[in-house]
């Protein structure tokens, strides 16, 4: 059984797309990380409901904007709003593993199988998957796997790359922008270009 440590993290924290982009603006406009800050505590520029909320989101989302690294912010402006979204998705896989290798896992060979669709079938199969092979995942509790799944679910949908259809999550892939799927190359994250378009190189 495998040793390496996920985190289930993912179950209480939103996407945070449209907090992510006024947080790449801002620094693209020459704030500092600081400033934000700052900005966040102040006037609540995230539209937070509850002071700990507001810290919640900011923290999450300078992680997330910061894994991205200065060439990615920079670009973002430049990027559609669907591949910006996808950049979006693209800062939490860099954060957490478990989620890529869904991504790889279920959502990738449901595309090979020419099945364009996730049932809730394929969620519980992947986290049982896990669950006999890891360690840290077979101790959480049960309702953790469903309430990530649930999770997964969400950032897909809100990413584009599912629409819910009926009892199934109907799968609708993005065309990626070749200069993102360049700078994964560069930052070697290869497995990310997996993920999303189903192969290694191009």
């Amino acid at each position: 059984m495998s040793n390496k440590k996920y985190s289930a993290g993912l179950v209480s924290k939103r996407f945070w797309f449209y907090e992510i982009k006024q947080y790449i603006e801002m620094l693209n406009d020459g704030k500092t990380e600081i400033e934000i800050k700052q900005l966040s505590e102040d006037t609540n520029i995230f539209g937070a409901p509850s002071e700990s909320r507001a810290k919640e989101v900011f923290n999450a989302t300078r992680r997330r904007v910061n894994i991205l690294g200065k060439e990615m912010q920079e670009l973002f402006p430049k990027l559609n709003i669907d591949n910006q979204k996808i950049v979006a998705l693209i800062s939490v896989f860099l954060l957490n593993d478990l989620f890529l290798e869904f991504m790889i896992e279920v959502y990738q060979t449901q595309i090979k199988k020419g099945r364009m669709e996730i049932t809730t079938t394929e969620y519980k199969s992947f986290f049982s998957e896990k669950q006999r092979t890891n360690e840290s995942v077979a101790s959480w509790k049960p309702y953790t796997y469903s309430r990530l799944g649930s999770a997964y679910k969400n950032y897909l949908q809100e990413s584009g790359l599912i629409r819910e259809n009926d009892s199934v999550d109907r799968i609708t892939p993005k065309a990626i922008d070749p200069r993102v799927i360049q700078w994964l190359k560069t930052i070697n994250r290869l497995d990310i270009v997996q993920a999303l378009i189903g192969v290694y190189s191009g």
